[in-house]
Parts: C-alpha cells; sequence; structure tokens
C-alpha cells in the first residue's frame, strides 16, 4: 500500500511540474509599440491562450489572458489581452510596488543552470518595476538598481479606477531589448531555449473571496510567481 501511495506521488508531482513548450516565431512584420494589438503585426493565433491559478491549477481563472511572442535580432516583443471588470492603477513611482495595481508580470530565466533571472512588470498607467535576480530575490534593493530598456504601451477598455462601472480589460505591447539579458546570454539563436512565465495580479470589486486573483501562463504549484523550477520553456524558432 505505502509502495502504490508512493508511485501516485511520484507520478502527481511530475504531472504538476509538466513545462509546457512555446515555440516563438520571428517577426514577419514590423511590430509599432502603441499598444495596438494587430494580426498584422502578431498574428491571429496567440503564443499562450490559457493561464492557470497560482498555486491552484485545478480551478477556473475568472479573468482570462491571452499572450503573442515574437522576436527579431534586437528584442523580444510580448503582447498581452487581458479580461478586467475593473481596471487598477495607482503607483506611478518607477520601481515602485506595481503589484498592488493590476499589472502584467513576465519572468525570464535564459540559462536555466544559472540562478539569475529576471523580472519586468507593468501596471496599466505605464509604470514599470524591473529586476534582475543574481539568485531568487538577493539584495532586492541591488536588484532594482537596474533597467531593462523596455518600450511598452497600454490601451485600457474602461475606465480606470472606477469600481461602479464594468471594465472590459486592458492591453499591453512591450518591447524588451536582448541587451536586458547581457548579465547571462546573448542574443538568442535559432533553437536556443530559455525558461519564462507571464503572470498577473488581478484586483477586482467582482472578483470573489479577497478581491484578487493571481494567475500564471506556467503551472506554479505555489502562489509565488518566483518558482522559476515551474517556468515554462521558450523555444526560438
Amino acid at each position: 500500500m505505502r509502495k502504490l501511495s508512493l508511485i501516485i506521488l511520484f507520478f502527481s508531482i511530475n504531472l504538476w511540474c509538466e513545462r509546457e513548450i512555446y515555440r516563438v516565431e520571428r517577426v514577419k512584420n514590423k511590430i509599432i509599440i502603441d499598444g495596438e494589438i494587430t494580426e498584422e503585426e502578431w498574428g491571429k493565433i496567440p503564443t499562450i491562450k490559457k493561464f492557470y491559478r497560482a498555486g491552484a491549477i485545478d480551478k477556473k481563472v475568472n479573468s482570462n489572458t491571452l499572450v503573442w511572442i515574437k522576436y527579431d535580432d534586437n528584442y523580444l516583443y510580448i503582447a498581452g489581452k487581458m479580461e478586467d471588470r475593473d481596471v487598477v492603477a495607482k503607483v506611478t513611482t518607477p520601481d515602485g510596488p506595481v503589484w498592488n495595481d493590476d499589472v502584467f508580470e513576465i519572468f525570464i530565466k535564459p540559462k536555466f543552470k544559472l540562478p539569475h533571472y529576471y523580472e519586468i512588470n507593468i501596471n496599466p498607467i505605464k509604470t514599470i518595476f524591473d529586476a534582475f535576480y543574481p539568485r531568487t530575490r538577493i539584495h532586492f534593493v541591488r536588484s532594482c538598481e537596474y533597467s531593462s530598456g523596455i518600450k511598452v504601451e497600454v490601451k485600457i477598455k474602461g475606465t480606470l479606477n472606477n469600481w461602479k462601472d464594468l471594465d472590459e480589460g486592458w492591453d499591453i505591447e512591450v518591447a524588451i531589448p536582448f541587451s536586458a539579458f547581457s548579465e547571462t546570454t546573448k542574443p538568442p539563436k535559432k533553437g536556443d531555449i530559455w525558461y519564462f512565465a507571464i503572470c498577473r495580479y488581478d484586483y477586482s470589486y467582482y472578483l470573489p473571496y479577497k478581491g484578487v486573483e493571481l494567475t500564471s501562463s506556467a503551472k506554479l504549484r505555489r502562489p509565488d510567481f518566483h518558482i522559476f523550477y515551474d517556468y515554462d520553456k521558450l523555444i526560438f524558432k
């Protein structure tokens, strides 16, 4: 009986830790960072169509997210189309606590065997928090001295900071220069594999429980966006 329980536990852990593999294509038409996610620029089919509740991947997500990812010689391009019935953003200080607002978070770990990884967060009013971690959350203040040099634009479909009306959501386009990852790696070549997760904090009057939902493109076993051993694979085509 004990042996059977261990076998079940083994397969459960492996199922939980299963990584998705996303293949990222090169840009075909020039991408203009203007907050407009067009089919001509990004293609018809999103790279990521499903998000999971962080730490509770079997539970239904209330606010859905679609993500497109492209690249060229100089930039990694990421676009997100987010459902959000109550768009909230008040943090205006760069590298401020944007996770207290609705926020779109990008975690990238170019080399799995190295401890380095990167965090880039943007709220609906384009306040940016970015950090480079030589190890998990070590030297937080020093990590925040890092600057990614991203380009970003946002389009809000609704009324900001007004819980009394019903919003549709918000869209975001981001261009991250590959120089942002120079502490870890050179720009990717065809066939290279990076590890990543796209995550969200969604604060809403319309959400159940505490009015906040944490979701991720990766199947995170805990409600913690920094557990990079659960991140998915990004393969450059």
